[in-house]
């Protein structure tokens, strides 16, 4: 075994390359970052062969001054740390002074840069680490940087790479993050000479949205904000039907600088899951602003991981924040009216259907009236007279119920409605800290161990607030004595293993908190569940809690209450469209 001995400044810097270049989007974000540090308006990325070949950026910044190009290159040498203390309050997207240093050792590096106070300006060119002397050059002020053949002397990590057209996705992806949040700069990304994203200096954020996610749904998307101290939000969500299993779509930045936080990504989850179906993300743009001395971005070499100096204010605020804006969103509720209203009724020339049941119209005749035009057929029912005006809806399966609206048809879940109507009523019930229980006139007991029969004990008071009364009764036995009296159809061994669940899940969670998973999860158990049978009265008294709630698009866990499916969508769907 060999001497241990220092290694050479190329192999360290090749050795810091693996952690800060890991491809060609790696290189165009340090070197964009830079850009936006610098000032700079304009920023212009061109790529070749998905940047294995070329990767060429320029900017309009304040650029690099002569005597400090050779420092550019140098591993350590930055403009944005002095002492140690500057590390406590990281205000620039870049500070660690490796960025160039680690792209040089592992290309060829031409850079040519001018200041305003120069005439002319300075290159400079390293070959895979090997740095060679500046010299002057024609330049605009500014700055350009020339990567070419990365990894090219490095076969093994050059291997790795993807195709032209995947590794071009990836870095035009940065360059997309990075024009949403900073207004004011214009952006533009070309790969093989072709134009595929570009936006303005004087673009706005609706137009940022508009060339990242789309037009559409840009223009659906809710803007949210919130003011505070210490933590600032700004935000864009799209509708539910844009969200996705994976978080591409989700851009969270923290004073400028696109990050990827568990922590946040579960506040964003956690804000939308009564909008979005459960396992998806949105579509979101979140911008947080907090002073840099309550956090330290100093984590991660790619510097996309934070960590908050106080991390329940963050998740709070997130969480709070989306839910607040989301409850007010356009699409909370159906432009085709709230549920049983009678303004879809009135549109009808015919009398509104009782409430029937698929499986009851074998051998019942059926005469459809003549409809207006533009409304569907909708099986009018022949029904006995006392029997008509008792709703428009048609059960279907003991699930779905269907009526006719203007344009189409709408779809309504009796679970989801029930989940979503049970939850409101006992937020507003706690709200009000008037929450009916029911006492149970023989205790519901359930075994458990001794270590769950403690850990439930600890919450009783939480539980007490929601209309649960929990005791010991014995040393292993749990007896419920008192449930919420308006859900009749909790069932006490579920409600105590979702209590369990809940109180183990959420250990270091404030009672809030666990106040909320509780109404959640008593919300769905005393719901009337799929294929369960519900006669007119209980159908209609359903859709009479439901008429004015302040969100019926989903139930507590983010699944649809309501689907609207319009004329073209049926016509299309018999292909007559």
């Amino acid at each position: 075994m060999s001497r241990i001995h220092k290694l050479d400044s190329v192999v360290i810097d090749q050795i810091a390359a693996g952690e800060v270049v890991e491809r060609p989007a790696s290189v165009v974000k340090e070197m964009v970052e830079n850009a936006i540090d610098a000032g700079a308006t304009r920023i212009e990325v061109s790529l070749e062969e998905g940047g294995a070949r070329k990767i060429e950026v320029r900017d309009n910044g304040s650029g690099i001054a002569p005597e400090d190009l050779l420092l550019a290159v140098t591993s350590h040498a930055t403009s944005k740390l002095s002492v140690p203390s500057d590390l406590e309050a990281i205000a620039s997207l870049g500070f660690r002074g490796e960025a160039l240093a680690s792209i040089a050792s592992v290309a060829r590096l031409r850079v040519v840069s001018r200041t305003p106070e120069c005439r002319a300006g300075t290159a400079l060119e390293v070959n895979f680490g090997r740095i060679g002397e500046p010299h002057e050059a024609s330049s605009p002020k500014g700055t350009r940087f020339l990567v070419e053949d990365l990894f090219a002397e490095l076969p093994a990590r050059r291997k790795f790479m993807k195709r032209p057209s995947t590794e071009a996705a990836h870095a035009q992806a940065w360059v997309e993050r990075l024009a949403l949040v900073h207004e004011g700069i214009g952006f533009r990304f070309e790969h093989d000479g072709k134009l595929t994203f570009e936006v303005h200096p004087e673009d706005d954020l609706e137009s940022r949205c508009a060339a990242v996610f789309g037009k559409g749904l840009a223009k659906n998307m809710v803007e949210i904000e919130s003011q505070g101290d210490p933590l600032s939000c700004s935000a864009r969500i799209g509708p539910p039907e844009s969200a996705r299993r994976d978080a591409r779509r989700v851009h969270l930045f923290l004073n400028g600088r696109w990050v990827r936080d568990a922590s946040l990504l579960r506040a964003v989850r956690e804000g939308v899951k009564e909008f979005v179906p459960i396992g998806h993300y949105p579509t979101l743009f979140l911008a947080l602003h907090i002073h840099p001395n309550r956090v330290d971005v100093n984590v991660h070499p790619q510097k996309t991981e934070v960590r908050f100096r106080d991390e329940r204010i963050v998740f709070g605020t997130v969480v709070n924040t989306l839910r607040r804006g989301l409850a007010s969103a356009p699409w909370a509720t159906r432009a085709v009216g709230a549920i049983g209203s009678s303004a879809m009724q009135e549109t009808r020339s015919f009398p509104a259907p009782s409430w029937q049941r698929a499986d009851d119209l074998q051998g019942e005749s059926i005469s459809v009236e003549k409809l207006p035009d533009g409304v569907a057929p909708f099986l009018p029912m022949e029904v006995a007279e006392e029997d008509r005006g008792k709703g428009q809806f048609l059960s279907v399966a003991n699930t779905f119920l269907f009526r006719a609206v203007a344009g189409g048809v709408e779809i309504i879940d009796q679970h989801a409605l029930h989940e979503r109507v049970n939850l409101e009523e006992l937020r507003k019930e706690v709200q009000r800290g008037q929450v009916i229980m029911q006492p149970m006139l023989v205790p519901a007991l359930v075994d458990l161990s001794r270590t769950e029969l403690d850990l439930l004990l600890t919450k009783a008071e939480t539980f007490l607030k929601l209309g649960v009364d929990i005791e010991a009764f014995g040393e292993t036995t749990l007896a419920i004595r008192g449930v919420p009296a308006r859900l009749q159809r909790l069932h006490p061994e579920k409600l105590v293993r979702d209590l369990l669940d809940i109180a183990g899940s959420f250990r270091e969670a404030s009672p809030d908190q666990i106040q909320e998973e509780m109404l959640f999860s008593m919300s769905c158990r005393g719901a009337v569940m799929a294929g369960d049978h519900l006669d007119a009265t209980a159908l209609e008294d359903l859709i009479k809690r439901g008429a004015h709630l302040p969100q019926d698009r989903t139930c507590a866990h983010g699944r649809p209450v309501r689907v609207f499916l319009s004329i073209e969508d049926l016509e299309r769907a018999f292909y007559r469209r």
